[in-house]
């Protein structure tokens, strides 16, 4: 059956890994649910009967039944990707300088062109002639045309060898003028795949190597996202054979190596199997994994974030310039070290919906903001898309959202600010350039309807006039990505 044609109060049977297509009611006692599809957190989400249930979430562990509360074409990313911002179009303010300047230009060299015809006709003809048609071959707006396309299509050449790989020369003219930028977290300020494994022993002695691979000849079993991490960060070989497994999707899991009785789970899990026990076993605010061996438990395996480098060096450049706020999807366990990064008086926002983002973008326009979003996942697509600049961070150029302004390769995080300062040279560039072409028609005006330009000189010197500005504005521009160390 098409996922296009479920109605309303349809009831269905989602099965391991299989993805949620419309929002929905969880029938089923419970289910864990992975929304990295959506927002990029790879923590899995336990809901519990009839809790509300966005469509995009991936189920993990055994099948559910939920039941349909709106229709796909009416689901909650939908209506976000349908929203106004995604019908918004900005335009830019340098081009409407330009095309203004360049519309009564035309006028202007009409005008002085006739008059001093007119002054010299009734003195000498020939001068009257050389006269008009000097200031009409000499007074060119193309210098004035060309100073936005070779400044910032320079730019936008010099900063995609940077990794910062921009649409359009729009979108670092709308780069200069931010004053507030906001960041998702996971996969943004996050290495992905970077998360750590560490474990914690609960016993007076740790587990010997011997046990931790017994441990990870487990966990290869199971195809649970925190499982993974611990067979891919523990190193050696496996066991075999492994007997009696077994395995509670989303829970747990156990089996038998060697004679001894191995549990691999969540605290919970662990006390159901187990019964209660002392040792320290308390509920940490991040991910855990928790082991117990033949009945005791000997430790947790705890998952932590791996931060981009250099990421407190780069919120410490920008927020001297620039407001700063952190919208993450993610629960608040690692606020403290967020803290560290931002400050405590910065405004740190956690299990932000879609909605929640976009709405708090929007807000910030209204107080007068000129607002750059920096995120990953498609549920910050909304986001990226409503606010002035959208910066699409990405450790695989293939991977990023279509709603952004920009894409940045996440190695080069660290540099974001000089990206930043770099736009804002380069509009100043361009109005150097801007002043240049006006200071070229006003020379030649001045000898031009004087007489003392023969129409044939001033049809050399023209050229010169955009040559001169378009040699400036890309030595310029090349110039200021050095001194900024953009490449």
């Amino acid at each position: 059956m098409p996922i296009s044609k479920l109605k309303v109060g349809d009831r269905i049977i989602v099965r391991n890994r299989e993805l949620i297509p419309a929002d929905a009611k969880l029938l089923s006692p419970s289910a864990q649910i992975d929304y990295s599809f959506v927002t990029g957190e790879s923590r899995l989400v336990t809901k519990n009967e009839s809790d509300f249930i966005y469509a995009g979430g991936r189920l993990s562990g055994i099948a559910a039944e939920f039941e349909i509360k709106e229709e796909v074409s009416q689901s909650y990313l939908t209506r976000l990707w349908n929203h106004d911002a995604f019908s918004e179009h900005n335009q830019s303010t340098i081009h409407s300088i330009s095309d203004t300047v360049s519309k009564y230009f035309t006028f202007i060299v009409i005008g002085i062109a006739v008059a001093a015809g007119l002054f010299w006709l009734p003195r000498d003809i020939s001068i009257a002639w050389n006269a008009f048609t000097a200031v009409l071959i000499i007074a060119c707006p193309c210098a004035l045309a060309l100073s936005i396309p070779f400044t910032l299509g320079n730019a936008l050449r010099l900063l995609g060898r940077s990794s910062f790989i921009a649409k359009n020369i729009e979108t670092i003219e709308k780069l200069a003028k931010i004053d507030a930028i906001i960041f998702d977290k996971t996969g943004t300020l996050t290495n992905q795949g970077g998360e750590s494994v560490i474990f914690h022993s609960l016993t007076d002695t740790s587990l010997s190597d011997k046990e931790m691979l017994q441990v990870k000849t487990l966990a290869r079993q199971s195809t649970h996202p925190l499982s993974y991490r611990i067979y891919q960060s523990t190193a050696g070989r496996v066991f075999e054979p492994l007997m009696n497994y077994r395995e509670e999707e989303g829970a747990g899991i156990s089996g038998e190596i060697e004679g001894k009785k191995i549990h691999l789970g969540s605290r919970e899990w662990l006390l159901s199997e187990l019964g209660p026990f002392a040792n320290g076993f308390k509920n940490p605010a991040g991910s855990s994994a928790y082991v117990a061996i033949d009945g005791r438990i000997r430790g947790r395996f705890e998952f932590k974030n791996s931060f981009r480098p250099g990421l407190q060096e780069t919120i410490t450049e920008l927020e001297k310039d620039y407001s700063i706020a952190l919208l993450s999807g993610d629960n608040d366990h690692e606020r403290a070290q967020l803290e560290e990064f931002f400050g405590q008086d910065k405004d740190l926002f956690f299990e932000q919906s879609p909605g929640d983002k976009l709405a708090y973008i929007q807000r910030k326009q209204r107080e007068g903001r000129n607002v750059l979003m920096i995120g990953d996942g498609l549920n910050d697509a909304g986001a990226l898309k409503q606010s002035d600049v959208g910066v699409a961070i990405s450790d695989d150029i293939s991977a990023f959202s279509p709603a952004c302004d920009a894409i940045l390769i996440g190695k080069r995080l660290h540099n974001f600010s000089r990206f930043l300062n770099f736009s804002q040279s380069c509009i100043k560039i361009v109005y150097i350039s801007f002043l240049l072409s006006f200071i070229y028609n006003v020379v030649g005006f001045f000898f031009s309807v004087q007489g003392l330009l023969s129409p044939l000189f001033a049809a050399v010197l023209m050229p010169l006039s955009s040559i001169t500005v378009v040699s400036f504005a890309t030595m310029a521009t090349t110039l200021e990505a050095k001194r900024k160390e953009i490449i």
